[in-house]
């Protein structure tokens, strides 16, 4: 019994766990993998990480994400995970009035020194071809299977069971509240929320999206940097897709929008769109025209079928962030269109203080209160009572281990 279940250890599924435990909810995490943040789009993702977005509904999730990543004292570890290699957004020169006002914001919000650039040719060791540039210098990018291992190491040390190698096969309805069935035993919750990523595009009865889910191919090349290819900053450019960051001193990752829907998890690389993203970024990077190659590396990630994110600043319990799935109180995440990792701080706290005020009394949890900021370790008193919201004549289910069977760190 739990009073929340989350399927799914990827870095929102970490996110969520540990804003629920940190406000004294009771927490089961199942993954499926063998290793949390292993698999699917967190495993794969690069990272990237930076206060602007063009969307309004995802730009203050994404501010309130870089504050997080920047600051130590919202991890385990005592380190703060991003690499602050610098941010370049590249976007059309009609965008400057826009792109001005963002910089203005993210400085305002976060004391950064974010500004554009307009006239010169590169910024950051970036060539902008045409374009106008949001220069974020305090941005970057972070290890996205680091950042889960801290989330749930932290949600751990606040008293949830996190198990791997555990398939959910279904979730049902029972007593008004969702019993999560699972190769490993059934377990009683009062609320569910589904993290799985690109898996939402088919997902197991009772957890099916009121707005579907669809994967969508992402394939990234990774490239040789020599001593003679200058040092570079992330990069995105809003006009074609394509985007890159540094890995290391001497490495290049590579990506251009792989446009093939439904796509199925696991796929071979496509070494046409490999040799495609590299002739497409070169005009941004000239020294790519003698990188060696390294490696390819082909996934999926999850996107919202209707191609939105949804208002994450809405009416209603679960702000845009969640979709009903038909079991009450059971919730899915919405696909993050590949912004998973930016908005992961800001969307875990969001979806977490949304669940508990959906499924439970506003009173069930004392230490909801706890900021958001708040230093790691344990948020509640170790003597404290965990509230229990599940009703008490809810039919039982058997009991489900308790026991962490994830391995420490990932």
């Amino acid at each position: 019994m739990a009073d929340v279940v989350v399927v799914g250890a990827g870095i929102t599924g970490a996110a969520v766990a540990h804003h629920l435990a940190r406000r004294g909810a009771s927490v089961v995490v199942l993954e499926q993998a063998a290793r949390p943040g292993a698999a699917g789009a967190t495993g794969f993702s690069g990272g990237m990480v930076r206060a602007y977005d063009p969307d309004p509904a995802v730009a203050p999730l994404a501010v309130a994400g870089l504050a997080a990543y920047r600051d130590p004292g919202r991890w385990a570890s005592g380190r703060a995970p991003l690499r602050s290699v610098g941010a370049v957004t590249a976007a059309d020169p009609a965008e400057e009035a826009a792109l001005r006002e963002a910089a203005r914001r993210i400085n305002a919000a976060l004391g950064t020194t974010a500004y554009v650039v307009a006239g010169p040719s590169e910024a950051a060791g970036v060539r902008l071809a045409g374009g106008i540039a949001l220069v974020e210098p305090e941005a970057g990018w972070v290890a996205p299977a680091e950042v889960t291992a801290d989330w749930l190491e932290q949600a751990r040390a606040d008293g949830a069971a996190v198990r791997c190698g555990v398939r959910v096969r279904a979730v049902e309805a029972r007593g008004g509240r969702p019993v999560v069935v699972t190769d490993a035993g059934p377990v009683l919750a009062g609320a569910v929320v589904a993290a799985v990523g690109p898996w939402g595009a088919d997902p197991v009865p009772g957890l099916r999206p009121a707005v579907p889910v669809r994967s969508r191919s992402i394939q990234v090349s990774i490239v040789g940097r020599g001593p003679s290819a200058p040092a570079h900053a992330t990069f995105v450019d809003l006009r074609t897709g394509l985007y890159a960051k540094p890995v290391g001193a001497d490495r290049t990752l590579l990506g251009m929008p792989h446009l093939v829907w439904d796509a199925r998890i696991g796929a071979p690389p496509d070494p046409d769109h490999a040799r495609a993203t590299v002739t497409a970024l070169t005009a941004h990077f000239p020294w790519l025209a003698s990188a060696p190659h390294l490696d390819t590396i082909r996934a999926a990630d999850a996107y919202g079928a209707d191609g939105a994110y949804g208002d994450p600043a809405g009416e209603g319990p679960v702000s845009g962030l969640l979709t009903e799935t038909g079991v009450p109180h059971a919730w899915a995440v919405r696909g993050w269109n590949g912004g998973g990792v930016k908005t992961a701080p800001e969307a875990g706290r969001r979806i977490a203080e949304a669940v508990l005020a959906d499924a439970f009394p506003a009173d069930a949890f004392p230490a909801r209160a706890v900021l958001a900021d708040a230093a790691p370790g344990r948020a509640i008193p170790a003597d404290a009572t965990p509230a229990r919201a599940i009703p008490t004549d809810a039919t039982p289910a058997r009991a489900f281990p308790a026991s962490d069977s994830c391995p420490g760190g990932v």
